[in-house]
């Protein structure tokens, strides 16, 4: 039995909080696994074993940052050192960021597309990644991103694990809506290239017989409410904000969209194959093709292309035939991120 830290700042909802968990739990099967935060503001998943809490939270401004990075990498350098952890896994770059500097032999996660870090991170990323041992990247292009921006050597790619039996548990009954609708998950962030998704459902045929519903929040919000009123859509969009289990609207929904402009790996695809649930997605860096099988599990469009979206959306809603073949597809397509099959892949890193 092996000794396992896994270090992430929060156990806020997030995807890479859900994979952190899914990890530990596999991990923790035959393994002695703590998880390590820095803040405890909103803890929305339970670890399976020990929660170590280092009182370290988030700062807004650069110095404060810079001192937290440090104040972090301190702290970690102590427990480790008191802990004698065989491997010390970082999950995302504001645990990464410390972990590397405090113990040059730990596996650092990277769950985002590092195209997109602000230029602080960036500059981190640069002076912090090259100490650590081993990065580990969520998908192949991510991996590419890695070595050809950053020069990194030490890159190696292990995909996101997913328990369907937890989540297919999870689902008491699906979401109950009045309508067919058509799902889509995720924080209102430009990123995620709602109002690209909103504007290809008004111009679609399956508009007048099915709803749209998106799961989530943010900054965004006003500016989305504002299209749905302008587009005359209130009685058809549906902003249904966080929800702690996200699943039954899965469970529930015709398909699932992912409108994207760009990704890493991102889970909401894997757990709604999960459940069954076909998908809509762009082709955007990084992640989706590496999930998405165009024509067996779901349909692929050019990333940002508004006509291409809303005919996919309409080809899917209306030919049952080829929503029953996804449906059929979708969890065969997933059996190779078992929890099982990745834990073994974490702890094959040299």
């Amino acid at each position: 039995m092996k000794k396992i830290a896994i270090i992430i700042a929060d156990l806020d909802l997030g995807g890479g909080q859900r994979v952190a968990i899914n990890l530990a739990n596999a991990l923790s099967r035959e393994n002695e696994v703590s998880i390590v935060i820095f803040q405890d503001d909103e803890i929305h998943y339970q670890p399976p074993g020990r929660l170590i809490h280092l009182d370290c939270p988030q700062k807004k401004s650069v110095p404060g940052k810079v001192f937290n990075v440090l104040k972090r990498a301190y702290k970690l350098r102590q427990l480790i050192k008191k802990e004698r952890f065989d491997y010390v896994y970082g999950f995302m770059e504001t645990a990464n960021f410390p972990t590397a500097m405090a113990f040059p032999d730990a596996a650092l996660s990277v769950h985002c597309n590092p195209r997109e870090l602000s230029f602080f991170e960036s500059f981190l990323l640069r002076t912090t990644y090259p100490r650590a041992k081993n990065i580990v990247a969520v998908s192949d292009d991510v991996v590419n991103i890695l070595q050809t921006d950053y020069g990194l050597k030490n890159v190696s790619r292990i995909y996101n694990p997913v328990n369907v039996e937890d989540i297919v548990a999870q689902v008491d009954k699906p979401h109950s809506h009045p309508k067919p609708y058509i799902v889509a998950l995720g924080r209102f962030h430009e990123v995620k290239r709602y109002d690209l998704l909103i504007d290809a459902y008004a111009q679609s045929k399956l508009q007048a017989q099915c709803d749209l519903i998106i799961v989530g929040d943010g900054e965004l919000r006003p500016e989305l409410e504002a299209q749905i009123k302008r587009l005359k859509l209130q009685e058809k969009v549906h902003l249904a904000g966080t929800q702690s289990n996200p699943f039954p609207y899965l469970a529930g929904a015709r398909f699932l969209v992912l409108s994207s402009r760009t990704e890493a790996f991102p889970m909401v695809l894997i757990e709604a194959l999960a459940l069954e649930c076909p998908i809509v997605a762009t082709d955007c860096p990084a992640g989706p093709r590496e999930i998405v099988r165009d024509g067996e599990n779901g349909l692929l469009v050019e990333n940002e292309n508004l006509r291409q979206l809303g005919k996919a959306m309409d080809r899917l809603y209306f030919d049952d035939k080829l929503l029953q073949y996804f449906r059929k597809n979708a969890i065969p397509s997933i059996q190779h991120l078992s929890g099982e099959v990745i834990a073994k892949e974490w702890l094959a890193l040299a």
